[in-house]
């Protein structure tokens, strides 16, 4: 069982993860399934990204959108709860203060929606097959008869 004071962040050895226009795009790299969440589920998982609490993210949430504690602390619990059983978060007890910039409040409080993970299941052979890999433009690939730099 969750507590309000744990941080959620994702599990980024095993997740590729976007937000664009409010909507979050989430890749599980170890099954191919993939993801989205729109609206306030977006702006969860933006929390989430930046390692925030429950408590944190209920409150941040209630600020954007015109939502209740309870129906907010609800929905939150709720959305955690569906993405660490398909394993793309995880929740710690670290206490450390939350690096970044916070994220910016609109001028005023957006419509609520409730926040749905979307799960689409259609391309998990082929991801499977050829996994997105976070970070392969940074390898400094050589040719077989290429003699490395440095050697």
């Amino acid at each position: 069982m969750l507590t309000l004071s744990q941080r959620l962040q994702p599990r980024e050895q095993e997740v590729a993860a976007k937000v664009m226009d409010g909507e979050a795009i989430i890749i599980n790299l170890a099954n191919g399934v993939y993801y989205s969440m729109d609206k306030a589920g977006g702006f969860i998982w933006e929390m989430i990204q930046r390692k925030h609490s429950l408590e944190e993210t209920v409150t941040a949430l209630m600020a954007r959108y015109d939502v209740s504690r309870e129906q907010a602390q609800k929905d939150v619990e709720q959305l955690v709860d569906e993405l660490l059983r398909e394993n793309l978060i995880s929740a710690s007890d670290d206490q450390s203060p939350v690096a970044g910039d916070p994220l910016p409040d609109p001028p005023e409080r957006l419509p609520y929606e409730l926040p749905t993970l979307n799960i689409y299941q259609d391309m998990g052979d082929l991801l499977a097959l050829d996994p997105p890999t976070p970070g392969l433009e940074d390898i400094s690939w050589t040719d077989p008869g290429e003699t490395p730099s440095g050697a």
